[in-house]
């Protein structure tokens, strides 16, 4: 019996020493399997995102920002009643309490999401329901403080924090910042100690968006483009502005636009940045990239005159006509191609130019290539391959049968008002971290030099007549200044049959102002305007206002308008005496040039000496741009037919 107690007793001592060399081996040994089970039983975790950074204007007023909103999880072992539970919470929370029943009931894990984002009310409202197993998590909602203003640009967040369009999608890596995992601990019966993650999110860890948008201009364009959209029953319009000499884009629109705060809800094509997205034949914008190939060619000046033809041209077997069957042209001379729009004048100029040399002017100016803004979706446009026949050759010149973006336009618009540098469009300006790095900033990006300063300050000074009484674009003038631009009318492509779309057209105008100094270049372009639809009469009144808007935001003084239409800012009106006084001489000198006197050219605008002397000589040089200060020859001397005059200006 002795020997069987001791047995026993060895063996429960032999046990308890194993169990206690057990407990003393989890208790200083770690178990990487016991740890995590611990883990799972008494924690959860969820991974959300930090707050948003916000995208601000170019003057620092918020775009997009973001604000704490409350999201709804619950533990679904902790609720016992599941009918009556969703049905109270779902009329609370928005939720049809079927569909929150069957979140609730099919879910086998510990922690499921109810709803996400809920206001600040909302939240008190569950609170006040008393119900167990629910809990909240404080994370960032994307807001949108001034509704659809910059829309398509901006683009939007999804429910998760993501991305879906515009620079929201672009800089979406740097807008996030990193994903947070949140732990939430809890208790032995598995609920939760932890009712939000505040202090894991009061830091924002995205980066700031600081963009070349004003959001004063943006608003001026958005209201006149839907202005024009309204009085002239159109589908839409779409329109740009940049700076004339960084291109660095200060307004970006399409209308209609749309509410950012409810961004999903808006089919996708309206949500689209058709400025930069969409590609089309733009008209007769596009004879101003002809005429300056031919201009660097050497192909023709200003005065060169071409034969119109009374209005029909005819290729191969088919006839190039003038927009308007009335327009009857005969003799005119490049400017006043450019003016009235002539589409046999652009014709012919493109057959001197040839489709290499056309080709070649027209990638120079970016066409074919995207412009490099920072934003989604960008087109190429299309330029067909080499060679073109003869008629394509023509329809090119006059801007069909090439599709090109308002981008596009804008910025080779840009080129000729800059003085002949086509740069990269410019839409974010800075990237701000809050890890107290230097901000990254960003600056106009040169891509090729296109034309000459020379060059450039003709085709300005060409494109101010098509703004004159007799041009097609009267209408974009704004009093007091000096505007230059091009109207462009383009008959709708048929996607679906091939061909042009009966009665549909798009009207634009593209120009820049003032035209001796240009400060904006701006593209205005209306999509199907049905009450009309020339450029002239829809697109330039548009440009106009936005114009003249634009020059007295900024304190741009006027200029003042003589009687012979030469231009004096105010600081020309400083110009010396002997420029003064030749000016009050200039009908004496328009006597000596009827007696085959050269005249007395200067202090005149190019325009005005251009006017007074391309019928007596064959060919004119150009140097510079202002005023004339010296002619070759000089004033008085004797005038031969074949004369080559040069003409140097300056600003006095």
């Amino acid at each position: 019996m002795k020997s069987r107690i001791l047995l026993l007793f060895c063996i429960f001592l032999g046990l308890w020493g194993l169990l206690l060399a057990r407990a003393a081996r989890l208790q200083i040994f770690p178990d990487v399997r016991l740890e995590n089970l611990k883990r799972r039983q008494f924690e959860t975790s969820l991974e959300i995102h930090t707050r948003r950074g916000a995208i601000l204007d170019r003057n620092g007023n918020e775009l997009a920002a973001s604000i704490p909103s409350y999201s709804l999880f619950a533990d679904p072992k902790l609720i016992t009643n599941t009918s009556e539970f969703a049905k109270k919470l779902g009329r609370v929370i928005g939720i049809n309490p079927k569909d929150l029943k069957k979140r609730i009931h099919d879910h086998e894990r510990r922690f499921v999401w109810l709803r996400r984002q809920l206001p600040e009310k909302m939240k008190h409202d569950v609170e006040a329901l008393g119900e167990p197993g629910l809990g909240f998590i404080e994370e960032p909602k994307r807001v949108y403080p001034n509704g659809s203003l910059l829309s398509q640009v901006l683009g939007f967040v999804g429910s998760e924090g993501n991305g879906l369009e515009g620079l929201e999608l672009q800089y979406d890596k740097s807008l996030r910042g990193r994903l947070k995992q949140v732990l939430l601990p809890r208790d032995a019966r598995g609920r939760p100690l932890l009712s939000d993650a505040r202090s894991l999110t009061e830091v924002p860890d995205g980066s700031d968006l600081e963009l070349t948008i004003d959001h004063e201009i943006q608003f001026q364009l958005e209201r006149d483009l839907q202005n024009a959209v309204e009085k002239y029953g159109a589908q839409g319009a779409v329109g740009v502005v940049l700076d004339a000499q960084t291109s660095e884009i200060q307004a970006m629109a399409t209308v209609p636009v749309v509410d950012l705060n409810d961004g999903t809800h808006y089919p996708p094509e309206q949500r689209r940045n058709r400025v930069v997205t969409d590609a089309f034949e733009a008209g007769s914008v596009m004879k101003t990239f002809a005429i300056a190939g031919a201009l660097k060619e050497g192909i023709l000046r200003p005065s060169t005159r071409y034969n119109c033809e009374g209005g029909h041209l005819k290729v191969g077997d088919k006839w190039i006509k003038e927009a308007e069957a009335h327009d009857k042209f005969e003799w005119l001379t490049v400017t006043e191609i450019l003016a009235k729009s002539s589409n046999v004048g652009a014709a012919k100029i493109a057959f001197d130019l040839g489709d290499e040399r056309l080709m070649r002017a027209l990638t120079d100016f970016g066409f074919g290539s995207k412009t490099g803004v920072e934003l989604p979706g960008e087109a190429r446009g299309i330029i067909n391959p080499l060679p073109w026949r003869p008629h394509l050759l023509a329809n090119i010149a006059f801007g069909h049968g090439i599709a090109v973006s308002p981008m596009q336009v804008a910025a080779a618009y840009a080129t000729i008002a800059n003085g002949g540098v086509l740069k990269k469009p410019l839409l974010v300006k800075a990237i701000h971290t809050h890890s107290g790095d230097q901000p990254q900033e960003f600056q106009a990006e040169e891509v090729r030099r296109v034309l000459t300063p020379s060059q450039a300050a003709t085709m300005r000074l060409m494109l101010t007549a098509a703004t004159e009484d007799t041009g097609t674009g009267a209408s974009a003038r704004i009093p007091g200044y000096f505007v230059a631009g091009k109207t462009g009318t383009a008959e709708k492509v048929d996607t679906v049959h091939g061909g042009y779309m009966k009665g549909a057209y798009v009207s634009s105008f593209a120009g820049f102002v003032p035209a001796n100094n240009p400060r904006y270049v701006i593209y205005i372009a209306v999509d199907n305007p049905r009450k009309s639809y020339y450029g002239g009469q829809v697109a330039a009144p548009v440009f106009a206002r936005m114009a003249q808007y634009l020059v007295r935001r900024v304190g741009l003084p006027p200029v003042q308008i003589s009687e012979r239409n030469v231009i004096l800012s105010d600081n020309e009106r400083e110009r010396s005496h002997a420029q003064e006084a030749a000016l009050k001489d200039l009908k004496r000198e328009t006597e000596n040039t009827q007696h085959g006197g050269f005249p007395n050219l200067v202090g005149l605008s190019l325009r005005e000496a251009l006017a007074r002397v391309h019928a007596e000589a064959s060919a004119i040089d150009v140097h510079g741009y202002g005023v004339v200060t010296r002619t070759i020859p000089v004033a008085g001397a004797a005038l031969d037919p074949k004369s080559r005059v040069t003409l140097i200006l300056d600003n006095p």
